[in-house]
């Protein structure tokens, strides 16, 4: 992905020496807060539903605002997991919200005032705990000169990450939530799945209808970015070709762009160009004209299902090297947008801009397998293996279903999966059938600078864009097929006759006698007999698989050595 840079040359030493805050474009600012922040001396991004208490069932409340969100717990059928029972909510004042268990997760749902318009979602307990966001202030592990505040989710840390296994989950004996500088894979994004609200009646092509979240904000010192961790998720029921991000304030049809509005200067959106830094251990951070976000990071699906290896994946994407997702720009609602000083010691101006939105797509597989941003109506279905029976971790996608037959990754040039592996699979509890839900799933990347004298709250649009064409994948027309482990089918044999025996002379003898009537024996040569059919007869047979032969003989012959000690006879 490609966008301008705002200045064509990188620091010297001294300039970066002459640098001050990071960030810093105003003597206005707001903060965005959880009302329920902890105490002094407990964890950053904290919060508990009394002042200084160390309760786990409290939600971070306070810096969304709840007008339009109806927050509910509910829990999950572990038979049927289809089947979920609402049991509570939580407390917009204290955050409090009723004991929850393994299984138990939760919903934010969005609506405008007459319909729904996303669900916000994150992680089950003990991973995760409502309403879904926070936000972080004074995070001082943060690098890279990327924002020291953060609007994300409201998950906690696994043992491992938290480097302290009282420190973790909500079942842990002090949880540890995650914030802006957590490591990579902690749950950091919050989900919004769009609903189909936001585009019926919406032509194709055609921009979507808003889903309005809403924070609270008080005035401040400085002008606060925050770093925006958060996922669009399409279950509109339509592709999509894209999306747009505005701020400003009020929601529905009383919302109103930051331009329009005229405080664009205290209330915008970045994409992070030209206002990070690469010195990540210096306080404070001195900007040096880098990127916050990568260049093809600011709006992708998942890197395990689309990019090359890096530092977090060691293997290529299941269904492409390179990266899937849409190249992104900034502009105004009211043109032309205004500028503020770079903190970059010569850098260009930097736009105060209240809108981000997507351009074009990245050249990848997305299109060729799947066309425009699938609708979870037509998102493809995927075998996954959870390969640490952990349901906590994610599973790994191993093969797809193409609508002919279930194929493996892109570095197996999309193989098709032998039935005895598929068997194998089947056999296996860790197998399973699942949609591969990150193909509708888009993470992006953006700042939200607020200022002074917005408030008391301001509002972050979110608008799906329509697709030209609404043309289901080839798969859609022909279900993937469940996993269904196969025993082997049981050998036939047919009956077979065994050739008659030649005797040696005195066992002859010794055979006659022991039979009654006397056994007839013949002698060679013998003719072949014709094998019978093999439903009818009687007789049986055995050494299935090998060229059967009567029983009877053995068991005759066994008695006769028995008694006199010779030896043994053989089948001819």
């Amino acid at each position: 992905m490609k966008h301008t840079k705002f200045l064509n040359f990188r620091p010297s030493a001294l300039s970066l020496a002459l640098i001050g805050m990071a960030m810093a474009g105003s003597v206005n600012a707001g903060v965005i807060n959880n009302s329920n922040s902890v105490a002094a001396g407990g964890f950053v991004g904290a919060c508990t539903s009394t002042p200084g208490s160390t309760v786990a069932n409290a939600a971070c409340v306070g810096a969304v605002n709840l007008g339009n969100v109806d927050v509910q717990l509910f829990h999950i059928d572990p038979i049927d997991p289809t089947i979920t029972t609402v049991f509570g909510t939580i407390d917009p004042a204290t955050g409090a919200y009723p004991t929850m268990t393994v299984g138990d997760s939760y919903v934010s749902l969005i609506n405008d005032g007459l319909a729904l318009m996303a669900k916000l979602t994150g992680k089950v307990w003990p991973v995760g705990s409502p309403m879904g966001v926070k936000a972080v202030n004074n995070d001082p592990y943060v690098k890279s000169g990327k924002p020291v505040n953060c609007l994300i989710n409201t998950s906690f840390l696994s043992p491992t990450d938290s480097l302290d296994p009282l420190s973790a989950y909500l079942d842990s004996a002090n949880p540890r939530p995650v914030i802006c500088s957590s490591p990579f894979q902690t749950h950091k994004r919050f989900k919004f799945a769009m609903q189909p609200a936001t585009v019926d009646g919406v032509a194709d092509g055609a921009d979507g209808k808003g889903i309005d979240v809403v924070f609270n904000v008080t005035d401040d010192t400085t002008l606060r970015p925050y770093q925006v961790f958060s996922k669009i998720d399409n279950y509109t029921g339509k592709r999509l070709k894209g999306y747009k991000i505005v701020v400003g304030k009020g929601r529905g049809t009383d919302f109103k762009p930051a331009s329009e509005l005229g405080i664009a200067d205290k209330l915008h959106i970045s994409l992070g160009v030209a206002e990070g830094s690469l010195h990540g251990k210096v306080k404070p951070l001195p900007l040096d004209g880098s990127d916050i976000f990568e260049e093809d990071g600011l709006a992708t699906f998942s890197h395990g299902l689309f990019g090359a290896p890096d530092k977090h994946f060691q293997q290529n994407g299941f269904f492409d090297s390179r990266t899937a997702g849409f190249n992104v720009a900034q502009t105004c609602s009211v043109l032309p947008c205004t500028t503020y000083a770079n903190p970059f010691v010569g850098g260009a101006p930097l736009i105060n801009s209240d809108t981000i939105y997507s351009t074009t797509a990245m050249p990848n597989n997305y299109a060729s397998l799947f066309g425009d941003w699938v609708p979870s109506t037509w998102a493809p279905k995927g075998i996954f293996w959870d390969f640490d029976n952990d349901p906590a971790t994610d599973a790994d996608l191993v093969a797809y279903w193409n609508g002919t037959a279930w194929v493996k990754n892109f570095d197996s040039g999309f193989a098709t999966v032998p039935a005895d592996e598929l068997n194998t699979w089947a056999k296996d509890p860790l197998y399973a059938v699942a949609t591969v839900e990150d193909t509708l799933n888009l993470g992006i990347n953006y700042i939200v600078k607020v200022g002074d004298g917005i408030g008391p709250d301001f509002t972050v649009r979110i608008i799906p864009v329509v697709a030209d064409t609404q043309v289901p994948p080839v798969y859609v027309a022909t279900p993937a097929p469940p996993l269904v482990y196969v025993t082997a089918d049981p050998v036939i044999v047919p009956y077979v006759q065994a050739p008659l025996v030649v005797l040696p002379d005195p066992i002859e003898e010794i055979m006659a006698e022991l039979t009654n009537p006397p056994l007839v024996v013949a002698v060679a040569p013998v003719e072949p007999v014709v094998p019978l059919a093999t439903d009818g007869g009687g007789g049986c047979t055995t050494a299935p698989g090998e060229a059967p032969f009567d029983p009877m003989l053995p068991l005759l012959a066994a008695v006769g050595l028995a008694g006199l000690g010779v030896r043994r006879l053989r089948r001819n």
